[in-house]
């Protein structure tokens, strides 16, 4: 199941996190939120919540403020694993670590990804976001 001549699912997948990232990389909260199914849920431990995609582009914004005040300069990804769990459904786990200057780590977690993909485009559809919670909370910030 391939989107394009060529281009197989794990292309599809690897190149939609690396846009992902990119988005993040630029502070562009726009780009990041159509990266997004127009109501995103999220499941986490104190209970679960849905945003719409203006709720999570402003969700975005204070992400990436949050970031930059620990000290974040450059966010980093790698897809660990892709699988197509239905036609059009997947799930993706992502590591993420978070430079600072000199390209010290600032924090690094796993987040798993459920992507949905109408119209040949690929958008996330829920996250769950556990390591990032834990990694921060480690170093004595919550989100």
């Amino acid at each position: 199941m391939s989107g394009g001549i060529g281009r197989t699912f794990q292309d599809e997948i690897q190149s939609f996190f690396a846009g992902y990232i990119g988005a993040f990389a630029r502070n562009d909260a726009d780009a990041l939120s159509e990266l997004w199914d127009p109501v995103g849920l999220f499941p986490a431990p104190s209970g679960n919540f849905a945003m719409d995609r203006q709720g999570f582009r402003e969700h975005c914004v204070m992400l990436m403020e949050f970031y930059r005040l620990q000290g974040v300069v450059r966010p980093e990804g790698s897809l660990l694993s892709a699988t197509e769990l239905f036609p059009n459904v997947a799930q993706a786990r992502i590591a993420y670590r978070m430079l600072g200057e000199g390209g010290q780590p600032v924090a690094a977690w796993e987040h798993v990804y459920i992507l949905r993909r109408n119209d040949d485009h690929w958008r996330v559809s829920l996250t769950i976001a556990d390591g990032e919670m834990a990694a921060w909370a480690a170093k004595g910030v919550g989100l």
